[in-house]
């Protein structure tokens, strides 16, 4: 019995579990911004609402996405909050358009390989925030509603 109650509470745990990355600190100059919003996996079907998303201009050339509690399938036993580094972008006005390809994803400081991002387009206006990418094989999309 005392096994059976042991699995179950690991097990609980397993479920509870997120890995969290650091974030960058944000200062009054630091260029940021954040959304809500919904992580479509549309190869199984599956949805997550209301990622909380940042994209961080790192300088005037790229741009860090940070993406908080995110899971990827039903099943997945933990959220991680994710870092994709170095993504390039352009700016028109307020509209800010982003692009990148071939890049290593982190979580809890730990390199992603597996699921190196791929064919990733965005675009971060007024009121959305829009992201388009694969990681490995797998298409993913996000839309959120930006934070003001």
């Amino acid at each position: 019995m005392k096994k059976i109650l042991a699995l179950l509470l690991l097990a609980g745990l397993m479920i509870s579990c997120h890995i969290t990355s650091p974030e960058q600190p944000i200062t009054d100059d630091t260029e940021a911004y954040e959304a809500y919003g919904l992580l479509s996996v549309p190869s199984s079907g599956f949805t997550k609402e209301n990622v909380r998303t940042k994209l961080v201009l790192t300088n005037d050339e790229t741009l860090d996405i940070y993406m908080y509690e995110v899971k990827f399938a039903t099943m997945m036993p933990v959220t991680i909050d994710m870092v994709i580094s170095g993504v390039a972008y352009t700016r028109q006005g307020e509209h800010i358009s982003f692009y990148g390809d071939s890049i290593v994803p982190t979580a809890g400081n730990k390199p992603y390989d597996k699921y190196i991002v791929t064919d990733l387009i965005g675009s971060l206006t007024a009121d959305s925030l829009l992201v388009s990418n694969k990681y490995g094989d797998t298409p993913c999309t996000y839309a959120g509603k930006r934070s003001k």
